[in-house]
């Protein structure tokens, strides 16, 4: 006869498993009136391997990387694809009006292992022009060379030809790839970190380079631009910058502050169109192997809300500026830590997916309107992806790393039905904005227009393998969506086999694990779990895997049309006790629910009784 004792542990062991579901709040409306776009988040290219990527003139470009950038641009809706070319090598590089294929040289000499010079010329803009018309649109950000300002020396850096002014280089360069471009161009940015001139060495004869020198020298480089192959490119408003990262924030902890209070805007604003644009990360990897935050640091929902808080006052000065010229800021270039990323932290699907797009939602979240995702050489840990070895442009198997999916996710979790863009607001979530032990996180994406909730965005950090089965179940309650939008809500997973997995990544049922060619595959494994659909109308239930997110979808569709899923009313695949047998291992921890797993045990413990009574 099975005593009480038996019975106790019985009861004990599998309720420690029962968790209650996380209550969710979200607004009426929109605490801000800050619109983005589902092109919210775009790629950076380090201008010295570009080739790399998109080959060596318009007749090499890769298919795979058209591929890749057509699935991205297929979840902008009717935004092009954000992509900035410059980085460190863009102020160091020549332009060569004459040169042909290859369209970038490499220089040769002993340079910084992060700042590459390169010799380019105008087949740069052929390419990036071909590649923009094969995925259905693209809006270039190209850093200028900012060098030539002061002396002639410094213009032999940057355009290779005689010249007759100190900025003639950017003035050709400039004019050729607004020519080439045309709406493809989305802008220029003069000035690569400026203020790391005085420490670099760029500015010799300028102990101290600061604002006020800055605003002098964009004024000698913005005037150049008035008479140009494409015209006066002022007219366009197509200007931007400073990039600026460091020094200036050591000197003044709100730089930015600093560059807007000097007279930055009052100067500039009716040629500008982004009236900054920053870089920041969270840490470096630039003496290797000592680097100061491990996952743990990115999985904390607090420790982005303030990353995204640097530069917060001069921020609100940008969102809160009225006119009829309004300018926007930007983050021109992140990733997890700068000078290449660190292994088995950049290239994990923790770090590389779940802190990007969290990042990314809360800069859209607190004023930033644009954000690009660095990418270099091969061999960086952060990369998006990877091409085969060999020649640029030769064939071969690609490999997709963990941040290409955060692009996937987060413009899908931006789009925007009605085309009207999105307000996005962080659901501080248990009060994760500011307690570092709480593994959750969320966000509201509203329509900008009509103020509606068309999309949540939940976040379940817990650090565990997917075959441990855990899930968060987040409630949602009645009436976050319209009637129409909350009947087939349609909720889509991006998960991973483990925090620190780099391959096996799914997301809405899909991955490119071992794909090779770019192209998204159905995911039948047991780490993958398919999309689920509920009825919402009365509040529901979503569960989250463990590692994982999931995008709830008002409506029931997503970007890409794919609104195939299991129905259900509380978005879970089955809530019965015999599991789908078609159901991969991810998809069965979804389908018990609490009040299921106590239902079984009660039903299992009565018979338990029943049997010791008949001995």
């Amino acid at each position: 006869m099975q005593g009480p004792f038996a019975l106790l542990t019985f009861f004990s062991l599998p309720l420690l498993v029962v968790v209650d579901a996380v209550q969710i709040t979200v607004p009426s409306a929109p605490p801000s009136n800050h619109v983005v776009q589902p092109n919210f988040l775009g790629i950076s290219f380090e201008l010295s391997f570009l080739s790399e990527y998109f080959g060596n003139d318009t007749s090499t470009i890769p298919p795979t990387v058209v591929k890749y950038l057509s699935a991205l641009r297929s979840r902008t809706g009717n935004q092009p694809l954000r992509v900035r070319v410059g980085g460190n090598s863009m102020d160091d590089s020549t332009y060569v009006p004459t040169q042909t294929s290859p369209m970038l040289q490499l220089i040769a000499g002993d340079f910084d292992f992060d700042d590459q010079p390169v010799n380019y010329g105008p087949v740069l803009w052929d390419v990036m022009d071909k590649i923009a018309s094969d995925i259905g649109g693209a809006a270039y950000l190209i850093g200028h060379c900012f060098f030539q300002l002061i002396t002639p020396w410094y213009a032999l850096q940057c355009y290779i030809l005689p010249f007759t002014s100190t900025n003639l280089a950017l003035s050709i360069a400039a004019g050729e790839a607004a020519q080439k471009l045309g709406d493809n161009l989305d802008g220029f940015l003069l000035g690569n970190e400026p203020d790391l001139y005085t420490s670099h060495g760029d500015r010799p004869n300028i102990k101290n380079y600061t604002t006020a020198i800055y605003i002098d020298e964009f004024k000698t480089a913005s005037d150049h631009l008035t008479n140009t192959s494409a015209g006066n490119i002022l007219d366009k408003h197509d200007i931007g910058g400073p990039t600026i990262c460091c020094a200036w924030v050591r000197l003044h902890p709100t730089n930015l502050d600093a560059l807007l209070d000097d007279g930055y805007t009052s100067s500039f604003g009716d040629i500008l169109k982004y009236i900054s644009s920053l870089q920041h990360y969270p840490q470096n990897n630039c003496n290797p192997g000592f680097h100061k935050y491990e996952i743990p640091y990115y999985v904390q929902h607090a420790n982005v809300v303030q990353l995204a808080a640097w530069q917060a006052s001069g921020v609100n000065k940008v969102v809160s500026s009225t006119g009829p010229n309004k300018q926007h800021l930007i983050m021109s270039e992140f990733n997890s830590a700068s000078c290449g990323g660190i292994p088995n932290i950049s290239d994990t699907f923790a770090v590389g997916s779940l802190w990007t797009i969290d990042y990314a939602l809360q800069m859209a979240s607190v004023g930033y309107s644009a954000a690009y995702l660095h990418t270099r050489e091969r061999g960086i840990s952060y990369n998006l992806f990877t091409p085969p070895d060999g020649p640029n442009g030769a064939p071969g198997p690609w490999t997709t790393n963990p941040p290409f999916y955060s692009l996937l996710v987060t413009a899908e979790a931006l789009r925007s039905e009605s085309q009207n863009g999105s307000i996005v607001a962080d659901l501080d979530i248990s009060g994760s904005k500011e307690n570092t032990s709480v593994d959750v996180s969320g966000y509201a994406v509203y329509d900008a227009v009509d103020s509606t909730v068309q999309q949540l965005v939940f976040f379940n950090f817990a650090n565990v393998s997917s075959s441990a089965g855990s899930s968060t179940s987040f409630d949602v309650p009645s009436g976050v969506f319209t009637a129409n939008n909350g009947k087939n809500v349609l909720v889509k997973y991006l998960v991973g086999d483990s925090m620190q997995e780099k391959t096996n990544i799914g997301w809405g049922g899909e991955t490119l694990a071992n794909a090779g060619d770019g192209t998204l595959l159905a995911a039948n494994s047991t780490w993958a779990v398919p999309n689920t659909q509920v009825d919402c109308t009365k509040g529901c239930t979503i569960k989250v895997p463990a590692p994982g997110m999931a995008v709830v979808f008002a409506g029931g569709l997503s970007p890409t049309g794919n609104s195939t899923a299991n129905t259900s009313t509380n978005a879970l695949p089955s809530s019965s006790l015999v599991a789908n047998p078609t159901a991969t291992g991810a998809a069965a921890r979804l389908m018990l629910d609490s009040s299921t797993i106590i239902s079984i045990l009660i039903g299992t413990a009565l018979a338990i009784i029943s049997t010791s009574l008949q001995v």
